[in-house]
Formats: C-alpha cells, sequence, structure tokens
C-alpha cells in the first residue's frame, strides 16, 4: 500500500493568530486566601489586591531621623521612654565592689544612651577602649588583661562608624554575616568588633541587614505614618477651633458695591470697624436691611480621632498609655493594673535579651579592671516600678500574718519564723524570739498534790 502523506494547510489568517499567542499568551491567575467571584473580592477587580509594600530607604536618611527626635515629642518618647525604664532602678549586686564599678563607669547611663541611639538611628555602639597589649585592629586577648585595662567607655551612634573590610562568612560562628572590622568617620584607624559592642533597634534578618549597610532599622520608621496622622489631625483641630464661629452679614447690594474700588474700600473699612466696636463693646451695630448670621463648627468627635491616633503610637511601640501618656486607664473599673503587668514583663525580656549578654562583657572587664573575681558580679534586677508606701504596708501586713499562721499551726518553729520575717526587712535585724504568749507560766498554773 503507498504510503498517504497528510499535509496541513495553514492559511496566513492562522499564521498570524499563531504569532499573536506567542506574543501575548493566555495565562490564568490563581489566588490563594478568600475570594468571591460575584463580588471580585480577591480578584483582579478587588481594589485591595493591587495594594504593594516597597522599601521606603527611610533608614538611610538619618538627618530626617535626627530632626523627628528633636522637634517631635512623640518621637522622642518612643526613643526614650523604654531605655529609661529599663535602667530606672538597674541592677542589685551582691557584691560592694561590683556595685562600686558599676557606679564609676556609669554603666547604666551608657546603655541607656545606646539603647536610645539604637533605637532612633538602628544601631548604635559602646565603644570600649582596652588596654590588652594589642592594636585595635585585632581581637581582644583577654588573657592579657591586668588591672586599670579599661580605660573608658564611651557612646557612638551609627552615623559616626561604617563597616570596613571582610564580613563573617563563617556559618558557625554567632556574628555569621556581620562586619569583622569597623571605622570611625573621617578615620584610617580599623576597629575590631571585639572592641565594640553593638546595640540594635528594629532587628533585620540577615540579608535585608546587609542590604541596610549593616545596620538595623529605626524604631520610627513604621511609626511615621501614624504620627504624621496625629500631627495632620492635631493641626487640623486647631485651625477649626480658630474657625469656629464664622459671622456672616447679608448687605443687600453687595456684588454692585464692590464693582468699584471705591465701594470695596469703604466695605472693608466698615466692617473692620465694626469687627472692632463688636469686640470691644460688645454690639453689632448694622442697618436695618442688613441681616446678621453666625455659623459654628461642631467638633464633637475630633477628640476622640486625636486620642485615638496617639493610642495606636503607644501600642506599636507595647508601651501602656497610662505610662506613654501619663493617661488615666480606659474602661469601667479599669486601673491599669494589667497593662502595667504586660509593660514590665516586656521589660524584662529585653532585660533578658539585649542587655544581660552585653553586661557579661562589661563586667568581665571591669572584674579585670578591680583585680576582682567575675563571680563579684552577680547581680539580681532591681523592681522596675518601686511598690507605694501604701503598697508595701499592705504588702509587710499580709506576710506577717501568713507567716503567723504558718507558727500557730506548728508548720514553722517560731525561730524560723523570726527568720523568714526577718528576710523581707518585716523586724529589725537584732530581734530575738520572745516569749510565746499563748504558753501558760506560773505558780498558778501548776498542779500540786496535796495530802
Amino acid at each position: 500500500m503507498n504510503d498517504i502523506k497528510r499535509v496541513s494547510v495553514i492559511t496566513d489568517a492562522q499564521r498570524a493568530d499563531i504569532v499573536m499567542f506567542n506574543k501575548n499568551p493566555i495565562t490564568k491567575s490563581l489566588y490563594d486566601g478568600l475570594s468571591n467571584l460575584a463580588t471580585g473580592l480577591g480578584g483582579a477587580k478587588d481594589k485591595a489586591s493591587h495594594n504593594k509594600w516597597s522599601h521606603s530607604g527611610r533608614n538611610f536618611d538619618h538627618v530626617e531621623l535626627s530632626v523627628r527626635y528633636r522637634e517631635d515629642w512623640l518621637s522622642q518618647k518612643v526613643c526614650q521612654i523604654v531605655p529609661q525604664d529599663m535602667t530606672r532602678e538597674w541592677r542589685n549586686f551582691e557584691s560592694e565592689e561590683a556595685k562600686e564599678a558599676d557606679e564609676v563607669f556609669e554603666v547604666a547611663k551608657l546603655f541607656r544612651e545606646a539603647y536610645k541611639w539604637a533605637r532612633l538611628y538602628g544601631t548604635s555602639f559602646i565603644v570600649l577602649d582596652i588596654d590588652d597589649g594589642r592594636t585595635t585592629d585585632k581581637p581582644v586577648n583577654w588573657k592579657n588583661l591586668k588591672a586599670g585595662c579599661l580605660r573608658s567607655m564611651h557612646v557612638v551612634d551609627r552615623t559616626r562608624i561604617v563597616t570596613l573590610g571582610e564580613i563573617d562568612q563563617k556559618p558557625m560562628s554567632v556574628t555569621f554575616g556581620m562586619p569583622d572590622h569597623y571605622q570611625f568617620v573621617n578615620t584610617t584607624s580599623p576597629i575590631h568588633k571585639d572592641r565594640l559592642i553593638r546595640f540594635e533597634g528594629t532587628e533585620l534578618p540577615i540579608y535585608e541587614r546587609q542590604r541596610n549597610l549593616w545596620y538595623s532599622d529605626s524604631v520610627l520608621i513604621p511609626l511615621t505614618q501614624q504620627i504624621d496622622n496625629f500631627h495632620t489631625t492635631s493641626f487640623a483641630a486647631a485651625q477649626m477651633v480658630q474657625e469656629a464661629n464664622t459671622d456672616v452679614v447679608k448687605v443687600p447690594g453687595l456684588a454692585n458695591i464692590l464693582q468699584s474700588d471705591e465701594g470695596t474700600s469703604a466695605m472693608i473699612q466698615r466692617f473692620t470697624d465694626w469687627k472692632s466696636i463688636k469686640s470691644v463693646f460688645g454690639v453689632s451695630i448694622l442697618d436695618a436691611e442688613e441681616e446678621f448670621d453666625q455659623k459654628k463648627i461642631q467638633l464633637s468627635g475630633v477628640k476622640d480621632l486625636i486620642w485615638e491616633y496617639l493610642k495606636m503610637v503607644a501600642a506599636s511601640v507595647s508601651i501602656p498609655a497610662t505610662r506613654f501618656l501619663s493617661a488615666s486607664p480606659d474602661g469601667m473599673n479599669a486601673t491599669g493594673e494589667s497593662d502595667l503587668v504586660n509593660y514590665i514583663e516586656t521589660l524584662q525580656g529585653l532585660h533578658k535579651d539585649v542587655f544581660v549578654p552585653r553586661l557579661g562583657v562589661v563586667d568581665r572587664l571591669m572584674a579585670a579592671h578591680y583585680g576582682l573575681k567575675e563571680e563579684d558580679f552577680k547581680y539580681t534586677w532591681n523592681c522596675i516600678f518601686p511598690e507605694s508606701a501604701a503598697q508595701k504596708a499592705v504588702r509587710l501586713k499580709d506576710n506577717d500574718e501568713r507567716i503567723c499562721r504558718l507558727v500557730e499551726t506548728g508548720i514553722l518553729s517560731r525561730e524560723s519564723g523570726l527568720k523568714e520575717v526577718k528576710s523581707y526587712s518585716g523586724i529589725n535585724k537584732d530581734a530575738t524570739v520572745g516569749d510565746d504568749p499563748n504558753k501558760q507560766t506560773g505558780d498558778s498554773n501548776v498542779k500540786t498534790k496535796t495530802t
């Protein structure tokens, strides 16, 4: 059988359609999440589907950040309150020598300043001037630290320090992806990372941080819109107050009067005098055919709107409004205690994550500087918000009653109870165990046998 070859003939119109399809292929978009074909929700007709987040680059403009801090009281509070609260009561050392060393070097002030500027600019440093027999471009020789090795410590924000040299590319290193050396602006002396203590604002993923010149972001960047909205609303409300009462006077033939320059000048002068008379004497003098009216702008709701913007900013930085704005708690029977407890727990977490690792380096240097043991620098954190006199009295009373019940039931001896009371300063440390008032003594309590 002869082979039959089928030849497909493509017309010019079909060839044009093929070319057009290759240039503009038909694609079908598939969406994850909530969508509704009838309303267009989640589809191409949904306006919200065209929202897009982009890098603002605001962290590079440290001049704007500086201006915001200097001119805007909200920005100042955002940067200052948390560092102030974290260092207000500071640490309680077991050793008096360690406490004195901490006060001499003003460690609390250094950490407060460093964390404040890190929140403003994204990153800051405590520069350690260490005498270890090496130049500043070498790692610290921890085995060669002697008495007097710590010359000084001071705070520098990231606008005065730039990265230099190689990046730590060892995956198992604790500083992976971070610069090995830094350099002060307008100097040529490299500084090894061991001689600097970094503080971060809003920490970024490692590759985002590299895009950001190895710095973190300012905490103000996500808040700029809310802060600007507050100031815009506040300014608009102030303008509305100035225009709250507007005088309206209907003058017959006003259009004809204003057609000439003389008429316009006379009309302006007349109502200038009228306004002065009305202000001084409280009397409005008008022609019989003229009508006077006063328009008032309703300002109800403006205060609530301004307050909501302020609360948004406070919530964004995890600071309760009672602390951020010195305001009374909202809601029925609200005391603000739960907000304060949550805030204290947040600060305690920051103590653990931000301050404790960095304090370990400082305490080690101070121990070598003063010839002390590192164990001498053991400490506990003091209460961030000390209790009031009334709260302390209630606490002592409750503890006393609790210990009395334990002694009366025999769970604790009287000596142990006294020791427990002394532990929380509920009684003088020189106090001794007295006579038990419940124990009967004397001849009258002695039974005698008569014969």
